[in-house]
């Protein structure tokens, strides 16, 4: 399962400050309720730790730990139903690139933390309408794309911040050779000709893509122009085992609910089962090379 720690966004912020005030005006200690929780429950993981956790936001409670939370400190019904509104906002949780990029060790960082969890994962499962993975991207492709004006730069990143990102992403390619890992990737066949840059820059990652494309633990797809698209072409999205990221220009949508989970699951199928792939998918991407360099 994919360890990606989550950004303490509003939601999950507001969420914690409520459960540490209903602990605090009831029990002296994180210690003090967890002993009756574990007394009221004791099939229930109930550890000073945790409830620490949970009142930093840095852990999300289930719908069973609020009702457990608020009976333990006699919470009323009209705190306990705003817990549980709270609960079902920080579930969608969505986080600017600026407050990612605050937190200590700022745009670099958080890329890292992105091959993180990539390593972590045991599947990684992307879809892109119109450019190319991060997982497959060259360095001269990642610097063309992340030096836009819509970039890290309009988040307060530096030149030398960028420079650092694209070698956190490159790094991030190991991935891509690790045993056991299975890597699906979906591209539109617009993502081969969108240009970042020069045409030299498109042409070595074209180059790029079909040498991963030849990978064990990479499967490879490009849904033709030719082919009906199966769903709305949005947005790109990224599965790590049973969480969805979803970007914006300017922030980061994260699901975790089951139901939302099976519903990318099943769109991602649907490009999946569009796609040119294997040898028709490498010679879709060589005849847009040649005509790129022709």
């Amino acid at each position: 399962m994919a360890d990606l720690q989550a950004p303490i966004t509003p939601q999950r912020a507001l969420l914690a400050r409520r459960l540490r005030d209903l602990r605090a005006a009831a029990f002296p200690s994180g210690s003090a309720l967890a002993r009756r929780l574990r007394t009221d429950h004791p099939d229930a993981s109930w550890h000073q730790t945790r409830v620490s956790k949970l009142e930093r936001g840095l852990q999300r409670p289930t719908e069973q730990d609020i009702v457990q939370w608020a009976t333990a400190t006699r919470a009323s019904t009209m705190q306990m139903n705003e817990l549980l509104h709270l609960l079902a906002a920080a579930r969608v949780e969505y986080a600017t690139f600026g407050q990612l990029y605050r937190r200590a060790g700022g745009p670099v960082a958080d890329q890292a933390s992105t091959a993180t969890a990539d390593t972590r994962t045991m599947r990684i499962a992307e879809y892109q309408p119109s450019m190319m993975p991060g997982l497959v991207q060259t360095a001269s492709y990642a610097r063309e794309l992340l030096s836009l004006p819509c970039g890290p730069s309009a988040f307060g990143a530096s030149t030398e911040d960028i420079e650092a990102i694209v070698g956190e992403r490159i790094k991030r390619q190991d991935v891509l050779y690790q045993p056991g890992k299975k890597i699906q990737l979906v591209l539109g066949e617009a993502a081969l000709h969108t240009r970042f840059g020069p045409p030299e820059t498109l042409l070595g990652q074209l180059d790029r893509l079909v040498a991963v494309a030849g990978l064990a633990g990479v499967e490879l797809g490009v849904v033709p122009f030719s082919a009906p698209l199966p769903m709305f072409p949005l947005t790109g999205f990224v599965l790590y085992d049973n969480v969805v990221l979803i970007e914006s220009i300017v922030g980061q949508q994260r699901l975790e609910a089951a139901d939302e989970v099976a519903l990318y699951e099943r769109f991602f199928d649907q490009f999946r089962h569009a796609a040119a792939t294997g040898q028709e998918a490498v010679a879709l991407i060589q005849r847009i090379a040649t005509e790129l360099s022709g």
